[in-house]
């Protein structure tokens, strides 16, 4: 399914063929994006019975990051289904052989050190689904942009990797169009209260804290990034759909054994306590709508994880550049139909903080574009190569924001689905020896 392919330049420079493969992992990356987002944002506007007898709003949101991590474990069985097609097909093939030889082995170290990052992960997810609570999908998508600034700060104070000023105007635009997505909510019309429902709250707390612990869900994830790189860099080997699914296994094992417990005691709004399990597994038993949503949800956070790999591993930085960027737009997109098609149970309406919004991801677009070197500025000199510029080590072509915007384990590994050659990912780091590499012969320092 994967090639064996060299890794990429500068972007626009030795780019892959978009072919039919390419294309179709490409859409699929995208719809199962979207859908995981709306899904995970409709699951929070169901109502079902619970504890009291009534209907009530379904917001279990420590529920809803074990599901992801859950979902994300199915990747351990990919990964081993590779692996065992991968040896049948060396036993006919010797150069295969010698290079599953040459690889470097799974010890239970490596499995070990991959449950520290999933803490970062943890933290940051639980964050961010909380945040989802309060704000709509697609600002909430677009605040989750704004990540690269976290990171592309730490690339250069943290790690020593400079950016250009390009880079930095990048990142200047990215930042402002944060903080107006940010103040949209502030804009909106409150929703008028259905039969029934008490009046909302004339505050804008809910937003804003919704911003707050999405943003900071996005801090926590940038950490995570720069801790694998600086940290965990060159002592952990492992495939990229085994980081993916061991990454589901703490997750899962660290919210059951960990958060759920701690939500069970501490105060909160759901029947005294932060999330009250009973009431979540009481709520689901009556409502269908959530039992498919919720299995829906699952099922995309599988396919979205498993075909970022594909898609890490077959696209060009254009093209990965292109997926990220377009799917705020297909999120909202998406949600404004849905409120149409469903008189206003769900999704989004079109209200006059959209304007700002609007204005906001065209400001994130143009500064992804200037960030990754898509876009040259008005007054940068003229035949600049901003992303290869030899002034800075050639140092843009590696930070682009489609690698800020996955783990540093993930974009630099290698990768054989099912069975072969390796591939290499475009953002694997020149340099950079710390990412697992499958030729022991590869330089050991930077």
């Amino acid at each position: 399914l994967v090639g064996n392919h060299e890794p990429e330049g500068p972007m626009g420079a030795g780019e892959k063929p978009c072919t039919g493969q390419a294309s179709a992992v490409f859409v699929i990356g995208l719809v199962a994006g979207t859908g995981c987002v709306i899904f995970s944002k409709t699951l929070f506007e169901l109502k079902s019975e619970g504890l009291n007898g009534e209907l009530l709003p379904f917001k279990p949101q420590v529920f809803q990051s074990w599901l992801m991590f859950f979902g994300m474990l199915f990747a351990l069985p990919m990964y081993l289904g590779t692996e065992w097609l991968r040896a049948r097909k060396a036993r006919h093939d010797p150069a295969l052989k010698a290079a599953m030889d040459a690889e470097p082995p799974v010890t239970v170290k490596t499995l070990l050190m991959l449950g520290l990052p999933a803490v970062f992960d943890l933290l940051s997810v639980l964050l961010m689904v909380a945040g989802l609570m309060h704000i709509s999908a697609s600002i909430w998508m677009l605040l989750r942009g704004g990540g690269i600034v976290f990171v592309a700060l730490m690339k250069q104070f943290a790690l020593g990797d400079r950016l250009t000023p390009a880079m930095w105007w990048g990142v200047g635009f990215i930042a402002l169009a944060v903080t107006m997505v940010g103040l949209s909510p502030m804009l909106a019309e409150a929703p008028a209260p259905s039969e029934g429902d008490a009046a909302p709250a004339a505050d804008s707390s809910g937003p804003l804290a919704g911003i707050a612990l999405t943003i900071a869900g996005t801090f926590c994830q940038s950490l995570q990034y720069v801790y694998e790189e600086k940290v965990m860099a060159g002592d952990v080997q492992a495939p990229p759909w085994l980081l993916i699914g061991m990454e589901g296994f703490f997750g899962t094992l660290l919210c059951t054994l960990v958060v759920y417990p701690i939500a069970q005691i501490a105060p909160g709004p759901d029947h005294g306590v932060v999330e009250s399990l009973p009431n979540t597994l009481l709520q689901i038993e009556h409502s269908q709508a959530i039992q498919q949503m919720a299995l829906g949800f699952c099922v995309l956070v599988f396919i979205l994880n498993s075909f970022s790999v594909l898609v890490t591993f077959m696209l060009s930085s254009v093209w990965h550049a292109i997926l990220d960027n377009f799917r705020p737009i297909t999120i909202w997109m998406c949600n404004l139909y849905i409120f149409h098609a469903t008189d206003g149970a769900h999704g989004e309406s079109w209200n006059s903080g959209s304007y700002l919004q609007l204005l906001g991801l065209g400001v994130m677009l143009y500064g992804t574009a200037v960030y990754n070197g898509s876009v040259k500025l008005p007054w940068s000199p003229d035949g600049e190569n901003l992303l290869g510029s030899e002034l800075f080590g050639g140092a843009a072509s590696r930070m682009a924001s489609p690698a800020l915007a996955r783990s540093p384990l993930l974009t630099g590994a290698r990768l054989s689905p099912l069975g072969g050659a390796m591939a290499t990912s475009p953002y694997a780091q020149a340099g950079r020896p710390a990412l697992p590499l499958a030729d022991p012969l590869l330089p050991a320092g930077r």
